[in-house]
């Protein structure tokens, strides 16, 4: 009986296997990879790509010319340069005329009157210095200057101008040209509107401040104008252009005068008298 039973056991421990043959066998594994980082390499990979075919972009935002591009970045509020061939003799040409004409305006609101005429003197004093050796010959291609004789001490002023081109045509920018003379002659002017209103306001502690300022403001004025043949011919055609309406105002007035006055005496000469005679 338990023979039997040992039997039945044994045939329960029997296993069957099988092959499957349309599976392939000894087939080379491929390597193993992460496919997520796969992915941010391709990904990083075309944003590469993309950016190099365009144009570059700061953190601010601003697009960034190419280096073949012809733009010309400015400052903001000197767009008006961009014409300029020398910006910053441009600027420089202006810029302590500015302050020395702001702080001649506001600064008695912010410190004492000595201060304000010390601090605008100095600003004069750069501004003559600039404008004599630097703007004037970058602008212009115009130079003044004096040279003293160390035997006999005689003072002599030069005025020397740029040569022009091989062709017979000038060096100078246009723009430059007319930046450079536009300032120069509005400067004694404004200083003299402000001159004739301190006298009319009897300010009398401003007339250090405003002399000072003519004084060096016409200086460059006068140096340049003698410098300049151009200059000297635009202010004779101004001159004799302003002589022509002047005499041709007073013509026109003694002619209206002369009309006038005939037809009043005319008038006179028609009315009645009492006749008779007076001694």
């Amino acid at each position: 009986m338990m023979q039997h039973s040992n039997h039945e056991d044994t045939n329960d421990l029997e296993f069957t296997t099988s092959i499957d043959q349309s599976i392939k066998q000894n087939v080379p594994l491929p390597p193993p990879t992460n496919n997520v980082l796969q992915s941010m390499i391709d990904s990083q990979s075309s944003k590469a790509t993309t950016t190099s075919t365009t144009t570059t972009t700061t953190l601010s935002g601003n697009i960034q010319p190419s280096p073949s591009s012809s733009y010309t970045p400015t400052l903001p509020g000197l767009s008006f340069l961009i014409n300029s061939a020398h910006p910053t003799a441009c600027l420089f040409h202006l810029l302590f005329k500015a302050a020395a004409f702001a702080l001649y305006l506001l600064g008695s609101k912010f410190m004492e009157d000595i201060m304000v005429t010390v601090i605008c003197i100095l600003f004069n004093a750069a501004d003559f210095w600039v404008v004599k050796n630097i703007s004037g010959r970058l602008l212009v291609g115009l130079r003044w200057w004096n040279k003293v004789d160390p035997v006999t001490g005689a003072t002599s002023w030069i005025f020397e101008s740029a040569a022009p081109t091989s062709e017979g045509g000038s060096t100078v920018n246009s723009f430059d040209s007319r930046f450079f003379w536009g300032v120069l002659y509005a400067t004694p002017l404004l200083w003299m509107f402000f001159f004739l209103t301190a006298m009319l306001w009897l300010q009398f502690q401003c007339f250090v401040t405003l002399v000072t300022a003519l004084v060096l403001s016409c200086s460059n004025v006068y140096g340049y104008y003698q410098c300049s043949a151009d200059q000297r011919r635009k202010v004779a055609d101004w001159m004799n252009t302003g002589m022509e309406m002047g005499v041709g105002a007073m013509i026109r007035g003694g002619m209206i005068g002369r009309l006038f006055g005939g037809v009043r005496r005319e008038a006179v000469a028609t009315v009645d008298t009492m006749p008779g005679t007076f001694a």
